[in-house]
């Protein structure tokens, strides 16, 4: 279904609710788990309005749709996340 989708190498964005504490770790875990050609271009964040939890929007450039499902792995094992999308 991502290759039908999208077109690697290429662009991809990781969409992750985190506890605020929790923001830098979970942008390095997935910096690390793109491996070789993979690279983090932008990160945006916003904060729910009561401060509580952090919307991170990951662009990443993608070797190969194998990668992302890699980096979902490494996401769905990190405290913190409440949920990715």
């Amino acid at each position: 279904m991502l290759r039908s989708q999208h077109t690697f190498p290429g662009l991809y964005v990781f969409r992750v609710v985190v506890r605020p504490d929790f923001t830098t770790g979970v942008v390095t875990a997935i910096a690390a788990a793109l491996g070789d050609g993979g690279s983090v271009h932008e990160v945006e964040e916003k904060s729910s309005r009561a401060g509580n939890y952090i919307s991170l929007r990951v662009h990443a450039k993608m070797p190969a749709a194998e990668t992302v499902l890699d980096v979902y792995e490494v996401i769905g094992r990190l405290d913190g996340v409440v949920v990715s999308l």
